[in-house]
């Protein structure tokens, strides 16, 4: 073919702009939908990753059905009638678990957001260290006039968010009637905010009820909302709940809570060796496993991570929880109020085991009726998990002989112990390293030949070359950044059952424990300071008797690292080797599992 040939051909006209467009269009709207599922299906208490997974496929496989199939009438009608059965479909499941009722609003809302949203932005400039908040609409909440009576309230609010967001805190308070309103908590530990006087911690309340949309005149009842935030480039959804009394108005904030359900037994924190234990455990079938951690540890975490290790589409689980603080996508959650009497947790466990589920967790137990009954229930394949306050293997153990009042029945089914803290986890940022006292690691049974530089909270703060303070931006100057799980794991078998039987002691428990490999909890927490991950500063703080979340203090920069041959304070007190066959006669069970 000659050049002038290919000169006469005429070039595009291959693809009709109209027909693409319409395809573009389908597959933006899809895609968008998709987005909101994503959003939305766990709120309508759907399995977010199947149902994904389901409409994707439906997605990928329309398009592909479309470039097969001939003629482009024919082909486009495939693809939008799959994208409405995948949208019908989705909404079907939602109906069947909340309902379609709330989608109106939804929609009133994100179509009112959309049309503000560009003013918005266009009017509101960002202050650098100053909290953007964002009502249900997404719309920024613009800083009013200093001369109007609404500045009170965004000011207030301002300075009750701004510090504790900066820090990373995970839970906020406004307490009415207390001299110091404001409190926070980062990595479990807390702190006093800025000092707020009654009138301005309650114009910090009315203005996040109003950014959350929750009713303004309503100061009794419990409410909860939502709203979003950002500061210095972090964005927050934030989940508020108000309540009333005497005192006025309160209100507690969880930041990101989506954030706090990822519930996996893998992530938990347990060693390798405990992992494999914990494992079996799941799949071993029936028995009472009793879970216990002090106020504050993680009680509620490890209740959950256990519940989730089983397949809620296999198994039919159900629990009984006082004021349940997460929906758990799958399981039969029955609540009960946080201080409902023994005889109702009583009827309410009568009522759930007549339900015959195939695992049950029950987050604390106060009536003794009830813990026998379960004793019971948890026989064959059965799985019964209790919560409990408890410090230690031990400590568990002698709850629950107690609660259920004949050791025989306490014992029979009862499968296994795992009883956890969280430590904080040193800054890798700023820690500093020190060489320990051999006399010192002795005490802690740690070997000095195998251990030669620990690390702890750094107590100054780090200069530049000019002397300068430099602050660490990685944790905020706390000197910790997250927490770690240690766990110890007692599995209850013939010969633990055996010495129990025989009244035997503390002592003698531990040692059968350790004939099956079983540490201490004390054991799995120094073995973390020797990583490097925490301190023995932590680990004293979080093993002490009755240990809480930690005491009220303000973060500090410090007063610098210990010098090189500094010395960690002494060991942490040893387990208890008292006689343990007499259970003791005060039982600290009590109404609430919290995290």
């Amino acid at each position: 073919m000659s050049v002038a040939a290919l000169a006469a051909v005429q070039m595009g006209g291959y693809v009709n702009p109209w027909k693409a467009g319409a395809i573009l269009v389908v597959l933006l709207v899809w895609l968008r939908l998709l987005s909101w599922i994503d959003k939305d299906g766990p709120e309508a208490r759907l399995p977010r990753e199947i149902v994904n997974s389901v409409m994707m496929a439906a997605l990928v496989g329309g398009y592909l059905l479309f470039f097969f199939l001939p003629g482009f009438g024919l082909a486009i009608g495939v693809l939008v009638g799959l994208f409405v059965a995948d949208i019908a479909a989705y909404l079907a499941m939602r109906s069947r678990t909340i309902g379609l009722g709330d989608l109106r609003q939804q929609f009133a809302d994100w179509w009112s957001g959309l049309l503000k949203r560009e003013k918005k932005q266009k009017n509101v400039k960002a202050v650098a260290g100053q909290v953007m908040i964002m009502n249900q609409s997404g719309a920024m909440e613009e800083a009013p006039p200093s001369d109007t009576p609404e500045s009170l309230r965004y000011e207030s609010a301002q300075q009750f968010l701004t510090k504790p967001l900066r820090l990373g805190a995970e839970r906020l308070e406004l307490v009415a009637g207390e001299p110091t309103a404001a409190h926070y908590m980062v990595d479990g530990m807390r702190y006093h905010g800025d000092a707020m006087d009654r009138n301005k911690a309650g114009a910090a309340v009315q203005f996040l009820k109003s950014v959350a949309g929750l009713d303004m005149e309503e100061r009794r009842k419990p409410q909860t909302g939502t709203f979003k935030a950002a500061v210095d480039g972090k964005k927050y959804t934030i989940q508020i709940t108000s309540f009333g009394s005497a005192q006025g108005e309160s209100v507690r904030l969880i930041t990101n809570p989506k954030d706090r359900q990822d519930f996996k037994i893998d992530l938990m924190g347990f060693s390798e060796e405990q992992l494999n234990s914990v494992r079996e455990l799941v799949q071993g079938g029936g028995g009472v496993v009793l879970l216990g951690a002090p106020r504050g540890q993680g009680l509620t975490s490890l209740c959950y991570g256990m519940i989730r290790a089983h397949d809620a589409f296999l198994f039919h689980v159900h629990t009984i929880e006082r004021a349940p603080e997460f929906d758990l996508e799958g399981v039969t959650q029955n609540a009960l109020a946080a201080n409902a009497p023994p005889a109702e947790e009583a009827k309410q466990v009568n009522w759930v085991v007549s339900q015959e589920p195939d695992v049950l967790m029950v987050t604390s137990l106060e009536d003794p009726h009830s813990a026998a009954d379960l004793a019971q229930f948890a026989a064959g394949e059965r799985r019964v998990y209790v919560g409990m306050r408890a410090g230690n293997a031990l400590d568990a153990l002698r709850q629950w002989r107690k609660l259920v009042g004949d050791d025989a029945l306490a014992m029979k089914n009862l499968r296994a112990i795992i009883v956890g803290r969280l430590v904080r986890r040193l800054c890798s940022a700023c820690k500093v390293g020190y060489t320990p006292d051999p006399t010192t690691l002795r005490k802690l049974n740690m070997n000095p030949d195998a251990v030669g530089k620990l690390y702890q909270a750094r107590k100054e703060p780090m200069r530049d070359a000019k002397g300068n303070p430099v602050p660490c931006n990685f944790c905020n100057d706390l000197a910790f950044k997250g927490r770690l799980g240690i766990y110890e794991v007692m599995v209850i078998d013939d010969e633990i059952r055996n010495v129990i039987a025989g009244g035997g002691t503390d002592s003698q428990i531990r040692q059968a424990q350790r004939g099956k490999r079983g540490r201490l909890l004390q054991e799995m927490a120094l073995a973390q300071v020797q990583a490097g991950e925490t301190s023995v500063e932590e680990v004293l703080r979080v093993l002490k008797p009755d240990s809480e979340s930690g005491g009220s203090s303000r973060p500090k920069s410090g007063a610098g690292p210990a010098p090189a041959s500094g010395r960690p304070p002494a060991s942490p007190r040893p387990p208890s080797r008292g006689p343990t066959s007499k259970p003791r006669e005060r039982s600290s069970q009590p109404r609430r599992a919290e995290p």
